[in-house]
């Protein structure tokens, strides 16, 4: 980093209620208004609380940056959510002890929320967000329960909705969390949330002189491979559980380091922690990556044992990203077909489960299983759930079996993964209204099912050379006069279905170009390509022609990628 820029920087790790209590935080002009849903808000109240009754000594909830602003106050360059979120918490928090008549509790919590400035005499808030929410927030949160401010107070604006809904979730969540417990536990069980907020819900909170060197900051940090993150704290967390071995710890890192340099990727190294993570101990989330850690290494002979793990597992994570590497020479060509068409289909959930087959099954079965992903892929990708929280969560725990040697075959992960993916009726309805904005993703789905028309044995695998074959959309991009009819609407619905393209050579698609229908049949009908050629039959095209021939390749797109 530049030494101009770090002499002017600091940060610490702190409680993030430490953060709102040690100062004034104000969300400047520019910053977006507050954002958070029901979802993220849920999202972190379950997190805090999922860490709070295991007992975690510290849960990390990321970076938060803060640059120099008007008087004593600081400005939020990022984490305005978290801050505002972990407030409504605070405040749902005292509104408990302020129904219970409890002032001295309600005096602490105060101290959270708002700060007495001498020079005027005045509360005022600690943190204050930016001027179109912050009167709706001062009221609605700040105030006391019976405040008039408070019971007047009205959404007038959507984030202001949201900041409603936060606080009454907020409410929500405080009773949940008492409900199981006796008064007397109740009274007692609160501070020790309040604690765990004050020390334990941990963020790093970096300090720069101005926006300028927030932005360059981060800037700097990125092109540095140095940014703050939680690859960074592993780190030093394995190297602080090793203090007798730290040369061996530095060079099993290294070594890891080493291998994810070659995929050209700033995140390589904390995406691969959490799929490592993943693979072996189930469902793993980026912001607990740390915690995992922490929760399974303790000791000089646990972290380097671990960091060993990081090194060897970090060339086939790499392999798996790069079909032509030496890892797969012994495997024959076949596999390197598979994994082009994967790293086509960039379904990266599955890395995870991919690192467990590679890691533990034998080459027949690590073919097999590969191939069996394609087919996943296609089906998640065209009816939906690639990314969702059961198919993630069932990859995650699949993906541990395979560690523990409970699965050993693809067959088995098929059993194990079989209730999250789409089957044959459902992929075909699925399919059938599919559409596809990458040309590439396109050229292969429809040599794929031309490959399944004809009987292929492996009619997923189909090359996708892009000066030999190109796409040709029937209903073009631009209809223009030769397409009579066609409205605004209908071209937007169909234009991108699957069932609107076609392939073609290079050469015939080029003399094409905007031609009526009739004009184009000639060409489709002295393709090489049967379902090309069968385009030609039709007598006009449009939405009822491309619906009947995408139902159609929906029937093949069963046989073509398989359960």
């Amino acid at each position: 980093m530049a030494g101009s820029l770090a002499s002017q920087m600091d940060f610490d790790l702190l409680g993030i209620g430490t953060v709102l209590k040690r100062n004034r935080l104000a969300v400047p002009l520019n910053q977006r208004e507050y954002s958070w849903v029901e979802r993220n808000v849920q999202e972190l109240f379950q997190d805090l609380s999922e860490a709070m009754t295991s007992g975690k000594q510290a849960y990390f909830l990321g970076v938060i940056v803060l640059t120099s602003g008007e008087e004593d106050k600081l400005e939020i360059a990022d984490g305005q959510q978290r801050l505002a979120t972990t407030t409504i918490l605070l405040a749902a928090i005292r509104d408990y002890f302020y129904s219970k008549n409890d002032e001295n509790m309600v005096r602490y919590l105060q101290d959270f929320l708002q700060t007495f400035v001498l020079e005027t005499r005045e509360h005022n808030p600690r943190l204050h967000l930016n001027v179109a929410d912050h009167d709706y927030f001062r009221r609605r949160v700040l105030e006391l329960p019976d405040s008039p401010s408070r019971i007047e107070a009205t959404a007038t604006q959507p984030s202001h909705k949201l900041l409603e809904r936060a606080a009454e979730l907020a409410s929500e969540h405080v009773r949940n969390v008492l409900s199981p417990l006796s008064d007397v536990a109740q009274d007692t069980y609160l501070p020790s949330w309040i604690k765990f907020l004050e020390n334990a819900a941990q963020v790093i909170a970096l300090r720069v002189p101005d926006d300028m060197n927030a932005y360059l900051m981060f800037e700097t940090l990125n092109d540095r491979g140095l940014r703050v993150s939680q690859s960074d704290l592993v780190k030093n967390y394995l190297f602080s559980e090793a203090p007798s071995r730290i040369s061996e710890a530095q060079d099993r890192w290294s070594s890891m380091n080493t291998s994810l340099d070659s995929l050209d990727d700033e995140d390589a190294a904390i995406n691969y922690l959490r799929h490592l993570l993943i693979s072996l101990y189930g469902p793993v989330r980026e912001r607990d990556v740390l915690e995992r850690v922490r929760g399974r290494v303790r000791g000089p002979a646990s972290a380097v044992q671990f960091l060993d793990t990081l090194g060897s597992a970090a060339g086939d994570y790499v392999a798996l990203q790069t079909p032509g590497h030496i890892k797969w020479s012994s495997y024959g060509t076949r596999l390197n077909r598979v994994l082009e068409e994967l790293l086509l289909l960039r379904v990266t959930p599955l890395r995870p489960l991919m690192l467990s087959v590679v890691r533990n099954f034998s080459r027949d079965e690590t073919e097999e299983a590969m191939r069996r992903f394609v087919s996943w892929s296609v089906r998640w990708l065209t009816a939906g759930g690639a990314r969702s929280g059961t198919v993630e969560s069932a990859i995650g725990n699949a993906a541990k079996r395979i560690t523990d040697k409970d699965i050993d075959s693809a067959e088995s992960l098929s059993n194990a993964m079989k209730a999250v993916l789409p089957n044959d009726s459902s992929f075909e309805l699925a399919f059938s209204n599919f559409s596809v904005a990458n040309h590439r993703s396109a050229r292969y789905y429809l040599r794929s099912l031309e490959s399944a028309y004809h009987s292929e044995t492996e009619p997923e695998w189909i090359p996708n050379v892009d000066t030999v074959i190109t796409l040709e959309h029937v209903l073009p991009q631009n209809p223009g006069s030769n397409w009579p009819g066609i409205e605004a609407a209908i071209h937007s619905t169909y234009y991108r279905r699957l069932g609107n393209m076609a392939l073609l050579k290079g050469s015939l698609n080029s003399n094409i170009g905007n031609d009526p229908f009739a004009e184009k049949t000639k060409v489709f009908d002295s393709s090489e390509y049967e379902l090309t050629r069968e385009i030609a039959d039709e007598k006009s095209w449009g939405p009822t022609e491309i619906e009947k021939r995408q139902a159609r390749l929906a029937k093949l797109a069963v046989k073509a990628w398989p359960l």
